[in-house]
């Protein structure tokens, strides 16, 4: 809470453990997590130590808060910085949305999955797999994801807006195009963009399409050349890396 800069006694609190960690209670608010209380271990013999857990809206919120304070992300993590030392805090998840809300979206998911099932594409996150839903009488909602979830770095492609007109009973038209491109980092690739971003909080797009370019891209199948990392990239996700907003 001294991280967020927030009083204490807004929160809730109660019981709740986290996997494979041993605290045992939670602070919330919204969807702000904070948990603690963490039981003496031989390795932890004081108990110290929290577990910060943002939702995107919660991200929303604590963005609403540091901007009303004249502050960045980066100033947060700095203060993490300055407070616990670099050995005594790391990010173990960190979850990057770039939205394309174009009416005529740079790719649809349907061309992410065809490129997989056709393995059209180079990337450091080994293998892919897809999950279809019904979205209504003719049409279905569709993920496309690359690398495995439990892997440092790997990627999902949904269709959000069908997410959001199930959400919340709203139409297409109502909701407009909107597909969306997740990059999904934990432990050390985690930590390591988000102190590079930490220095620079105004340029998340810019770090974003960094990450994004250097470690995966969809080609252009070519018959005479048998080393695929030498396969063109392929229009759509030339164009896709030079002008979507995170």
């Amino acid at each position: 809470m001294h991280i967020l800069g927030l009083p204490t006694d807004i929160f809730n609190i109660y019981p709740a453990s986290v996997k494979y960690k041993t605290y045992q209670a939670r602070w919330q608010i919204g969807d702000i997590y904070v948990s603690g209380d963490a039981r003496k271990t031989e390795d932890n013999p004081q108990g110290l130590g929290c577990y910060l857990v943002m939702t995107g809206r919660g991200c929303d919120d604590i963005f609403r808060i540091l901007d009303s304070r004249n502050y960045t992300f980066g100033d947060m993590f700095k203060h993490c910085e300055r407070r616990y030392g670099l050995d005594n805090f790391h990010f173990t998840r960190l979850d990057i949305a770039i939205d394309d809300k174009n009416e005529k979206p740079f790719f649809t998911i349907e061309q992410i999955k065809k490129k997989c099932e056709k393995e059209e594409f180079i990337s450091n996150s080994e293998g892919y797999h897809f999950d279809e839903s019904k979205f209504d009488d003719f049409d279905t909602a569709k993920t496309v994801y690359i690398g495995a979830g439990k892997s440092g770095l790997s990627y999902r492609f949904y269709d959000k807006d069908k997410e959001v007109c199930s959400k919340h009973n709203k139409t297409l038209d109502e909701v407009g195009s909107w597909k969306r491109t997740e990059m999904q980092l934990r432990d050390d690739k985690a930590h390591a963009f988000a102190m590079t971003f930490k220095d620079r909080p105004l340029e998340l797009g810019e770090l974003a399409f960094g990450l994004l370019a250097n470690n995966l891209r969809f080609v252009v199948p070519n018959r005479n050349e048998s080393n695929k990392s030498r396969w063109k990239t392929c229009r759509f996700w030339e164009r896709f890396l030079g002008a979507v907003e995170v």
